[in-house]
């Protein structure tokens, strides 16, 4: 069979986007940590009664060493072959300075921000490639744009590499019949601020966009072939301001006290 491997897809914008898989009647493997196993298995109850798919769940550690191998070994256990792969796991470390941070959670971040998304990316797109056919949709985020990027330092990294890399992915693979979508929101509502550690963001909810809107976008995008979408008004002002800046003090001063902790 075929499928979409969709990674983080248990809450926000990886369990909307599998819904979008499934109304098209795209069979789904869906991908979470251990700590959610109730919600995937929700969301995969969810898919096959409302749209009568196929769907696996894998729960696993995407943010140690080895992960984007050990995942491609388990989906291929289930005897699936992926036509569609959403990197959309991802953790953030906001509202920090550099020299306040632990050094290990930020290794954790990177990890999974940039090495496992490496990893599954070159590890299917060798074999979309071969097949003729395949989509590749990276999430990252408006944080890419935002530079330098104030109290979050390494997770607008990250997300830098994964606009870098996804853009150099999606120019390798012209007349392939494989596309690759990086899709970049900003502020959406999910658990993501909470487990970035910033805990109460009400202050900041007119910014925020809801998950649906943000995956319908990266799903448009991705099936029409586009190498990057940005969705929300808000979010493209975003990145026009930080262009035209007049200074990168200021930038990383508005940037930083958008994730200051209250």
């Amino acid at each position: 069979m075929t499928a979409a491997l969709i990674t983080g897809a248990s809450t926000g914008i990886g369990r909307e986007l599998a819904r979008l898989f499934a109304a098209d009647g795209v069979d789904v493997v869906v991908v979470s940590s251990e700590r959610s196993v109730a919600e995937l298995t929700a969301v995969a109850d969810e898919l096959r009664s409302a749209h009568g798919v196929r769907v696996d769940t894998i729960t696993m550690d995407l943010a140690k060493p080895g992960a984007g191998a050990e995942l491609v070994a388990r989906v291929d256990e289930l005897g699936v072959d992926v036509e569609y792969l959403v990197n959309n796991a991802g953790v953030g470390i906001l509202g920090l300075t550099v020299q306040d941070s632990d050094p290990d959670a930020v290794s954790r971040m990177v990890q999974l921000n940039v090495v496992t998304t490496t990893d599954l990316t070159l590890l299917y797109a060798g074999r979309m490639v071969q097949a003729g056919r395949g989509a590749i949709l990276n999430v990252g985020s408006i944080a890419a744009y935002v530079i330098p990027h104030g109290l979050e330092a390494g997770y607008a990294a990250s997300k830098a590499f994964v606009r870098s890399f996804s853009e150099c992915v999606a120019d390798d693979l012209r007349g392939t019949g494989v596309t690759c979508t990086h899709l970049a929101p900003g502020p959406t509502r999910t658990q993501f601020m909470d487990t970035a550690g910033l805990g109460d963001t009400s202050r900041l909810d007119r910014y925020f966009m809801d998950a649906a809107p943000v995956a319908k976008a990266g799903y448009a995008a991705m099936r029409a072939g586009r190498v990057n979408v940005i969705p929300g008004v808000g979010t493209k002002i975003m990145r026009a301001m930080s262009a035209l800046s007049p200074s990168r003090r200021l930038t990383a001063e508005l940037s930083g006290s958008f994730v200051s902790r209250h």
